[in-house]
């Protein structure tokens, strides 16, 4: 029988098995290799065998021979395990069903014939619409992130990595004021020519700020004082306000409007500081939230991934 024939005969029988394999599915046994220096494969992640990250519609499909897997990973640290869950790290991939702790780790995904995962058993690694839909985003985020020019990340560096310093620390007043933070973009005009003219963009968890502009008075004094400090001491202080209870929604408006200012201002003078500021001119700041940011902007702005710079954001709600 040549490879031809033996590859008819086997077809019935892959695709009635895999029929049902989806997106997320863990084969507890499933092995995973990369290939060292010499090209000679090597075992990684076996412990807790391995994950579909092929689309649903790929894994289940007879005609598709090949699927790509992923190994599974437990995350005992307990800092990693935070940034994971709440989606700082692009490199794992949750899957709740088989425990808060294991994830899918995008580092080591391998190709694989499906008859090689046949005797293994299968379990859903995500079940619910909302595990499926996350799945999906962080792993089509993973792999579509924007190759910022180098500038821009110099530019951006500095306050990437003081926010992830920051966001482990949950209990801080910037950490708080971090999880409102569903995730930043950056727009600019035209990417081919410099030297660039940057928006970063702060975009809220729904509800954090009013949307109603009108309803908004002036800026309260005493924050309007805090612009005499340093740009690092007013992201400081603009967060610890941000933490006072009772807030009004001009309080809370204007706080977070001056801290995305504050932010960009500071990437600004990143910029100045390096020499940086032929290929970045400026970076202003735009304050949005999940259910108010348009679809137009958001398919001509870019992510700012904060896994690419140092750290990344959650995936949407």
């Amino acid at each position: 029988m040549n490879a031809d024939q033996l590859k008819d005969e086997q077809l019935p029988e892959i695709g009635e098995a895999c029929r049902d394999w989806r997106q997320g599915d863990v084969f507890c046994d499933g092995k995973t290799f990369v290939f060292d220096h010499g090209w000679s494969p090597q075992p990684v992640g076996a412990a807790y065998g391995a994950v579909i990250i092929s689309q649903s519609c790929d894994a289940s499909l007879p005609g598709r021979e090949r699927i790509q897997i992923a190994p599974v990973v437990r995350l005992e640290d307990e800092d990693d395990l935070r940034e994971a869950l709440s989606g700082r790290r692009t490199q794992y991939l949750a899957l709740p069903r088989i425990g808060q702790e294991f994830f899918a780790d995008l580092d080591g995904i391998t190709t694989v014939m499906k008859t090689a995962l046949l005797s293994y058993e299968r379990a859903p690694g995500v079940e619910t619409d909302q595990e499926i839909r996350e799945f999906a985003f962080s792993l089509a985020r993973r792999f579509g992130r924007f190759a910022y020019p180098d500038e821009v990340v110099e530019c951006f560096k500095p306050l990437t990595e003081a926010l992830r310093s920051k966001a482990r620390k949950e209990n801080s007043p910037m950490g708080k004021v971090l999880a409102d933070v569903h995730s930043f973009r950056v727009e600019c005009g035209d990417w081919s020519t410099e030297p660039y003219a940057l928006t970063l963009i702060v975009i809220l968890e729904p509800a954090r700020v009013t949307s109603d502009l009108d309803d908004i008075g002036d800026c309260p004094e005493d924050l309007a004082r805090l612009g005499n400090k340093a740009t690092g001491e007013r992201i400081g202080a603009y967060a610890a306000y941000l933490n006072r209870d009772g807030l009004s929604q001009t309080e809370r408006y204007f706080g977070w409007q001056l801290l995305a200012d504050a932010w960009a201002r500071r990437c600004e003078e990143t910029a100045t500081a390096r020499g940086l500021t032929g290929i970045v001119s400026s970076v202003t700041a735009q304050l949005t939230s999940t259910d108010e940011f348009p679809m137009s902007q958001y398919l001509s702005t870019e992510s700012l991934d904060l896994d690419y710079l140092s750290d990344s954001r959650k995936a949407p709600q």
